[in-house]
């Protein structure tokens, strides 16, 4: 999809602040309400816009420790046939297949170390992970996703 302008405006202002009403973005573009609406929802339908979602804070809800757990996969473990069990393991919140010599990279959430030790031997049993290594994370900062050239 080939973004104009005004739609790079919107998601500028949506970057900002995704909850703001229709009515504030169409002001501070000084646009038609309509014809924001109609752009967003040219975002949506194109997938460009993925979903509006709240960002939690984990550490709020009691977990105080985030790890990244690589992972090493036997030669006949799939990676597709080793996610649907990692999805089932509570406080994983997501993997990464890389190229390269890591198989995987799992986030993990725990709410101690005796929890993040459960979860690692959770991880360890699943059928074609021969081998992981546990990262605790320090810190942790996101930035906004990469735009470059599409601006």
């Amino acid at each position: 999809m080939t973004l104009t302008e005004l739609d790079k405006k919107i998601l500028n202002v949506l970057l900002q602040d995704a909850r703001m009403p229709l009515a504030e973005i169409a002001a501070t573009l000084a646009e038609p309400a309509s014809t924001v609406r109609g752009r967003l929802r040219r975002l949506e339908a194109s997938g460009v816009i993925a979903g509006y979602q709240p960002i939690l804070d984990p550490k709020q809800l009691g977990y105080d420790i985030q790890a990244v757990v690589v992972i090493q996969r036997d030669t006949n473990g799939q990676i597709q046939n080793i996610l649907p069990h990692l999805e089932d393991i509570p406080n994983v919140t997501r993997l990464i297949h890389p190229l390269g010599n890591i198989d995987g990279l799992i986030t993990v959430w725990a709410r101690n170390i005796d929890d993040l030790a459960g979860i690692i031997s959770k991880i360890n049993e699943v059928p074609g992970v021969i081998r992981t290594e546990t990262l605790v994370v320090l810190n942790d900062k996101s930035f906004a996703p990469p735009l470059g050239d599409v601006w």
